[in-house]
């Protein structure tokens, strides 16, 4: 009996978009004020220090995904080397932390989503992951469409704001804080904190059947996507550390809104 083959579909700006879009949710619209409760100001060189660390593992994937581009990533590669049982356990596990970090995602969407409407964040979670559902249930070509789709408004979003940010320069926080609130300990610790938002770009392997000419743009879409996620992480959490007050960054859910809020009010 024959396989079956998956169609050959996704380019490299889908490859890029898909792996982006694992990157840039919850690790820069939720994350970022939780990090800064353990290292402060310095929480920007944190999120770049995870970027670095998750190098080795990109390159090892891109690799990998070169050498078997079939899909499965993680459980192929450890099921053809080490046998059945260790590629079920080890998918099992990633099955398990994807729905944590999907989780996480999903309660992030709905703290901005409260702010426009006085809701539980639960329930708008839920719905939210109903419709992701639906959309992954119409094929991978379409998540991937609409995935880029997502990621070019949140880029363009992210950059207007940046833009506005440098505009309006004299309006950030004046008051000296300490760098290294916590001191090395507590950098480190917000650098493996973080280190999630970079997770992500390995992921891409996961659908490298479906990927035209794999050998090319696997290895180019993951070190794109790298170079991207970590200059916008590096840019836009300098930029929040400037404007929003140390008192509130350290709770805040919604470090996105709160800066636009800062710098141009309600509407």
């Amino acid at each position: 009996m024959g396989t079956h083959q998956l169609e050959r579909r996704l380019d490299l700006g889908t490859v890029v978009a898909i792996s982006i879009s694992t990157m840039l949710g919850s690790g820069i619209f939720v994350l970022p004020g939780l990090a800064f409760a353990k290292t402060g100001p310095s929480v920007f060189l944190a999120y770049l220090i995870a970027g670095v660390m998750v190098i080795p593992a990109a390159l090892s994937k891109a690799e990998l995904a070169t050498s078997m581009p079939t899909s499965g990533g993680t459980y192929v590669y450890l099921e053809r080397t080490f046998g059945p049982a260790t590629g079920t356990i080890a998918g099992l596990g990633l099955w398990m932390s994807l729905l944590l970090k999907s989780a996480f995602a999903l309660m992030g969407f709905g703290a901005y989503l409260s702010v426009m409407a006085d809701m539980d964040i639960r329930p708008m979670a839920l719905g939210l992951l109903v419709l992701i559902t639906l959309l992954n249930l119409v094929g991978v070509r379409k998540v991937g469409q609409a995935q880029t789709v997502v990621v070019i408004m949140s880029i363009l979003g992210l950059v207007v704001l940046m833009a506005v940010s440098f505009w309006n320069w004299d309006m950030r926080i004046k008051a000296p804080t300490e760098f290294l609130d916590h001191g090395l300990g507590g950098f480190f610790a917000a650098a493996g904190f973080v280190f999630v938002s970079f997770a992500g770009v390995t992921k891409i392997a996961a659908i490298a059947e479906e990927v035209k000419r794999p050998n090319r743009n696997i290895p180019l879409g993951i070190i794109l996507s790298l170079l991207c996620a970590m200059t916008i992480y590096g840019v836009v959490i300098f930029v929040l550390t400037q404007f929003i007050p140390a008192a509130t960054f350290g709770e805040d859910l919604h470090p996105i809104y709160t800066l636009a809020l800062i710098l141009k009010g309600n509407w």
